[in-house]
């Protein structure tokens, strides 16, 4: 699936796009707003589509002097669906949470990063994981809960689940190479475990120490 486009796993037409922007505020929106969110999409098919929606109850239109302003109707029967649709990135990264959070050797920090987190999924798109784990934790525990975790992943999305794995030690040492992976993950990761001040704390305290050697 495509977690920046969750109406997309029901249907690939524009409807499901438009229909994404109006459950994403119970405001109103005018055609112009919704092709600035959907940018390729041209004025006329959102015009098509908000006119099928309309009809079906859906979408309820106004018009205020000249200007046609749509909103999604939130007591149609099919309201209740779409507003789940929606939220399946929100209920991705909170299942994801509650999973970590169950562990018996849990993560000291553990992020979404790549195509999930900027928003540039494909249908083929890896679910890319980082994980930061204790220095020494019970190898065999571990070993099976990322498994596990890769694996539910995959059947909660259908997408494959690339995992990256640090320990504490293997952070620091890589921070302290400037690994790009790790300012990737700072600046744009997703966190799903632990703090994300406690990531910046480990790859700033690497950096500190890098410009006082060169002092």
């Amino acid at each position: 699936m495509q977690l920046n486009r969750p109406f997309a796993t029901v249907t690939p037409t524009l409807d499901g796009d438009v229909l994404a922007v109006l459950a994403a505020a119970d405001v109103t929106f005018t055609i112009s707003q919704i092709r600035r969110v959907l940018a390729t999409v041209s004025g006329e098919g959102i015009r098509k589509v908000l006119t099928r929606l309309t009809a079906q109850g859906v979408v309820l239109h106004d018009q205020v002097g000249r200007t046609n302003t749509y909103r999604l109707n939130t007591e149609h029967l099919a309201a209740e669906p779409i507003l789940a649709l929606s939220r399946l990135p929100a209920v991705f990264l909170s299942r994801l949470e509650e999973h970590l959070a169950a562990w018996q050797e849990p993560p000291v920090y553990a992020a979404v990063f790549g195509s999930v987190a900027t928003g540039r999924m494909t249908l083929d798109s890896d679910i890319d994981l980082f994980l930061v784990r204790a220095s020494s934790p019970e190898p065999v525990v571990w070993e099976h809960q990322v498994t596990e975790l890769a694996r539910s992943v995959t059947a909660w999305t259908g997408n494959d689940c690339r995992v990256v794995e640090y320990t504490v030690d293997e952070l620091r040492s890589a921070a302290a190479a400037g690994e790009p992976l790790l300012n990737e993950v700072a600046r744009q990761g997703l966190t799903v475990a632990g703090e994300r001040s406690w990531l910046n704390s480990q790859l700033g305290r690497i950096g500190e120490g890098a410009a006082a050697r060169r002092a």
